[in-house]
């Protein structure tokens, strides 16, 4: 850097190269000291780059300007620990933005001149690179190449993945991927080249994807004794979204935690092309497929029905494979097919079935002594085989979505169990209609000493089983069903053990009259930050208020009379409230300072509210006020224009007065409105 400014210095280019760190720093402040400057640093990857750097910048009160551009949020975070940073986090192009510039790289010359046939092609060609300068740059310096025809841009779109290994303008992209990559620590090289099992595009589920990298041994225990696999890999996935390798998937609405990511298609290709240079893993996509003998990761994507697998030396290699995904909804596996397919992966520790057309769990899995993920989560399977109980290893058993409703006495063998999920939500009729049903379990179940994740567990008749519960000290997340008022004092006793539980649900039974009985909890875990009550409560649960790090609060039918708002309030860190037929007051008034970090306010079915009051400083952070069937509210607080930060307002089955009012109101056109 002091080499750049040498000619504006006595100092000559020879004498810069001689002198030590302390020179250096000494001749650039004098250099710069008495002038207005402006310094751009680009593409830093170096975390403490800025540690390196300060020194030699003065600060001379003479309006001068550093810029920093990085890829790693973390150098901007670094800066920030010591000095005054403005972080500007870039967005994707907007739409309009995105196709411009796409247009201006193709025709150039004329970038309006954009034939009506190929417009659409255009917007996919963009969505494609999810609106990304880089990558829209890439794509169009091939299009700017060819024929501006509609057969020429879909046969370009048919064989893009083709082209990544031989044009120039993609392979500078690569280029720039292969940096990213390459400044990666090998643990999270490991944890990228993962999403190479799965299919272009596709939408993961992080616990998913967290549970595979763990059970794959690539998740390393952390120093700190407190901190579980689980939460390590919550880090590994966060280092990867902060490097901008990874995307955020958002479901619904972009303010909820995240649950599910993807790469970018292009990153993707690359994955894939480094996938191959590293034998990491292998996909199987047409019945000519053959394993390698250096496959240990597999991923199918066809008919097994139609492949080879029966060759021997196939077989053999098939024994060294560590984990398997299946990515097939259509047609049918047949035992006679999936068993011996299964009995060559010896050494399997994760299967994933996710949405196979599977009806039955195969015998051949009860011989993967090694497994420790196992997923059958929305497939056809009914019951669980006693066989479950030989696999030793496991960790990971993922039913939800299953049609599963019992599990069998022999899932109490599997001690090192870490994660139970096994039960399901059907949405039917409307929109926010559930249909869930949760799994009975079997006496025993407090054996299982490992468990962090447990639901839903259907206690309609287990009070031995809910008493059990106190001996799973290690639950994170647990989920309970059609629980019974003379249950409720024991549950409370079994969650006042739970000290690091960090999400609890709890349902009333269905029996008319059947009430939440949770006063005796006294002293909840600090640890909670999700609370899903879904039951009459008598009165306002006490404790409630208590629970410092709670995110989300969801209560459902709980025949509330009094304004819970005032017991609320002080919960600081709350960003989703959802009240679904839990208030039967006529007002709810949000007043100054309140609910400072809420983002998200959904209300349903509160059928005698009538007033929603919002004051001027209240719900500052709020992005989306959603209200659904709340017959007698028509018409919104005047104050709602002070919500700075709103970006959706969703009406679903409310007065038509509301409804209209809101469509012809040209004052709120900066809000993205639903209005069903």
């Amino acid at each position: 850097m002091i080499q750049s400014f040498h000619e504006v210095g006595s100092t000559t280019k020879e004498d810069i190269e001689t002198m030590d760190k302390d020179s250096l720093i000494r001749n650039l402040r004098q250099l710069l000291q008495e002038r207005s400057y402006m310094i751009v640093f680009d593409d830093v990857w170096d975390i403490d780059f800025w540690g390196c750097v300060e020194y030699a910048l003065p600060d001379n009160n003479k309006s001068s300007r550093i810029m920093i551009t990085a890829r790693d949020r973390g150098v901007a975070e670094f800066c920030k620990r010591f000095a005054p940073v403005h972080i500007q986090e870039l967005e994707p192009l907007s739409p309009n933005d995105a196709l411009k510039l796409f247009h201006l790289k193709v025709f150039q010359f004329d970038p309006q001149d954009c034939p009506e046939d190929l417009m659409e092609l255009s917007k996919d060609f963009v969505n494609k690179c999810d609106r990304v300068p880089l990558a829209i740059v890439a794509i169009a310096g091939i299009l700017s190449t060819k024929k501006k025809t509609f057969l020429e841009w879909k046969k370009v779109h048919g064989s893009l993945r083709s082209k990544l290994a031989s044009d120039p303008h993609i392979r500078s992209y690569h280029q720039v991927l292969s940096e990213s990559y390459n400044y990666l620590p090998y643990h999270l090289k490991l944890c990228l080249l993962y999403f190479g099992l799965f299919p272009e595009d596709y939408s993961i589920s992080c616990n998913r994807l967290m549970h595979l990298w763990i059970a794959e041994g690539f998740v390393k225990q952390s120093d700190t004794e407190d901190q579980t696999l689980e939460e390590v890999a919550q880090e590994y996935l966060a280092e990867l979204l902060r490097r901008s390798l990874v995307k955020v998937s958002y479901d619904v609405y972009p303010y909820t935690r995240v649950r599910r990511c993807r790469v970018h298609d292009l990153m993707h290709d690359f994955i894939l092309k480094k996938c191959d240079e590293l034998s990491f893993c292998q996909a199987q996509k047409d019945d000519k497929f053959r394993l390698h003998t250096w496959t240990r990761r597999v991923s199918i994507h066809t008919d097994i029905t139609t492949t080879t697998t029966r060759d021997s030396k196939s077989c053999a290699n098939y024994g060294k494979v560590r984990s398997c995904l299946v990515f097939l909804n259509f047609g049918k596996l047949p035992k006679h097919v999936v068993d011996p397919f299964l009995s060559n992966f010896k050494l399997l520790v994760a299967l994933d079935f996710e949405d196979a057309p599977l009806d039955y769990l195969p015998e051949a899995v009860g011989n993967l002594l090694h497994l420790k993920y196992l997923s059958l989560r929305k497939t056809k399977i009914q019951t669980i085989p006693k066989f479950i109980g030989k696999l030793q290893n496991l960790e990971t058993l993922d039913l939800k979505q299953s049609l599963v409703c019992e599990l069998p006495l022999e899932i109490n063998k599997l001690i090192k169990l870490r994660h139970l999920a096994v039960y399901s939500n059907d949405r039917r009729v409307h929109f926010f209609t559930k249909k869930i049903r949760g799994v009975k379990l079997n006496e025993g179940i407090g054996c299982l000493r490992a468990l962090q994740k447990l639901a839903k567990i259907d206690t309609t008749n287990g009070d031995a089983i809910v008493k059990e519960l106190k001996n799973l000290k290690e639950m994170r997340r647990l989920g309970i069903m059609q629980l019974r008022k003379q249950n409720g004092r024991l549950l409370c006793n079994a969650i006042e053990s739970m000290k690091h539980l960090c999400s609890l649900s709890i349902e009333a039974s269905d029996e008319e009259n059947e009430v939440l009985d949770l006063h005796s909890l006294n002293n909840p875990p600090e640890s909670l930050q999700r609370l899903y009550l879904n039951g009459c409560l008598e009165m306002f649960p006490m404790w409630i208020p208590k629970l410092k790090n709670l995110v989300k609060l969801n209560l459902t039918k709980s025949g509330i009379s009094e304004d819970p708002l005032p017991m609320l309030k002080d919960l600081s860190e709350l960003e989703v409230l959802l009240l679904y037929r839990s208030y039967e007051g006529e007002e709810l008034h949000f007043k100054d300072g309140w609910f400072k970090k809420l983002q998200c306010l959904r209300f349903r079915s509160l059928l005698g509210l009538k007033i929603l009051k919002i004051d001027k400083e209240a719900l500052p952070s709020l992005v989306l006020l959603q209200l659904s069937q709340c017959s007698k509210i028509v018409e919104l607080p005047d104050d709602i224009e002070n919500l700075k930060n709103l970006r959706v307002l969703s009406l679903r089955e409310m007065p038509d007065q509301l409804i209209e009012s809101m469509k012809f109101d040209s004052s709120r056109n900066q809000i993205a409105g639903m209005f069903t």
